[in-house]
């Protein structure tokens, strides 16, 4: 067993001392789990919920570790994929939930990725206006971004995380070794999301994975903690000082105003979110150059880093441009009919623009179509 020292702890300061919690990251913490739930939870009902994929590699092994502890375990198991995150499986998940006499005292684990960890999420902030959860994200995209900050959603046909509520899991336990058995696929949607962090606040994190992509597609533990440390940290940077999207959280959203219309439009089937996020940074890079802020060799940087790992820098399936432009408004940024960007000053800075012309959005669209 490795030492405390191998953990790093990452505060998430939300200014009421009720409501902050740790992120807990380290190898082997999933062999520990019941020793950090222990600390924060003295009952003995716990609602586990995991989808089929996750159930096959770790269900048995979690349910072991909290059982052996006295734990109480009902097993809510969910279908792979975005479907789940829906009104039915919501729907589903109060039934099983009140037929197991469960009520706010008692615990909710999300064990799985961004799928799991927004619908449990939110099942947790409705279920009796509230009942305490915690996030076990085990894909990498699920580790750096959805699992950390308190979203929580499910779609609804006409957009991505429509319906959903702001609301804090009580402690987000991160195991790398999680990332040794996700598909290729699911790893390079992680790192779209790593890639955003240090397109929109972090040049350093970009010279890091420009300079240690072997490591990092091997899944060699050091590089995979560095890059989930250094996100983490960002982003809890962020939510500490704008918890419910108000402000500057919303430069967390670069590439994702086109990335989720792309999603959208194709039924949530045919990109990972970090494919469609990966399009989506290519256009918001190319709108960047078109408001005479990025220089040509910067956004041909950030289109070499993610043809590097593996992603997508523009549509494969042959949408419409009219569809996807028409999308884009249904955005829940959008304010008085206007979208609202994330754009770059350069590599590593980001901010806010409401004032690009929409005749340049529709340009660029079409070059990325």
């Amino acid at each position: 067993m490795r030492s405390e020292k191998a953990i790093e702890k990452i505060k998430i300061d939300l200014r009421e001392e009720q409501r902050d919690y740790e992120i807990i990251i380290g190898a082997g913490l999933l062999n520990r789990l019941d020793k950090y739930i222990g600390q924060l939870y003295q009952g003995k009902k716990i609602f586990l919920v995991t989808d089929e994929n996750v159930m096959k590699f770790y269900g048995e092994q979690v349910k072991e570790v909290l059982s052996s502890a006295g734990y109480e375990i009902t097993l809510y198991v969910l279908p792979a994929g975005e479907e789940a995150k829906s009104s039915p499986y919501l729907k589903k998940g109060y039934d099983y939930l009140l037929e197991n006499n469960f009520n706010r005292d008692n615990l909710i684990l999300a064990l799985g990725g961004g799928v799991v960890g927004d619908l449990a999420g939110f099942l947790a902030a409705t279920f009796m206006r509230g009942i305490p959860f915690v996030q076990i994200p085990t894909t990498l995209l699920a580790q750096v971004d959805s699992s950390v900050g308190g979203k929580t959603a499910i779609n609804h046909p006409r957009g991505k995380n429509l319906i959903g509520a702001f609301y804090q899991p009580k402690m987000v336990l991160i195991d790398p070794g999680f990332l040794q058995t996700l598909p290729v696929r699911e790893l390079r949607t992680g790192l779209a999301e790593v890639l955003k962090y240090g397109f929109i606040v972090d040049r350093d994190l970009l010279d890091f994975m420009a300079g240690h992509r072997e490591e990092i597609l091997n899944l060699e533990t050091a590089a995979l903690t560095r890059i989930i440390q250094t996100s983490c940290r960002i982003k809890a940077a962020i939510v500490r000082e704008d918890e419910k999207e108000k402000g500057m959280r919303a430069l967390l959203n670069f590439g994702h105003t086109i990335g989720h219309a792309l999603e959208a439009v194709t039924e949530y089937k045919k990109y990972t979110h970090g494919e469609a996020v990966a399009i989506g940074m290519v256009a918001a890079g190319e709108l960047s150059r078109s408001v005479e802020n990025l220089e040509k060799a910067e956004v041909d940087y950030l289109k070499e880093l993610i043809r590097a790992y593996g992603l997508p820098l523009s549509c494969q399936y042959g949408e419409g441009l009219k569809e996807v432009y028409e999308r884009l408004f249904y955005d829940k940024k959008v304010q008085k009919n206007k979208l609202r960007w994330i754009l770059l000053k350069e590599l590593g800075a980001a901010y806010i623009d409401e004032g690009v012309d929409n005749k340049i959005v529709k340009e660029v669209l079409e070059g990325i179509m």
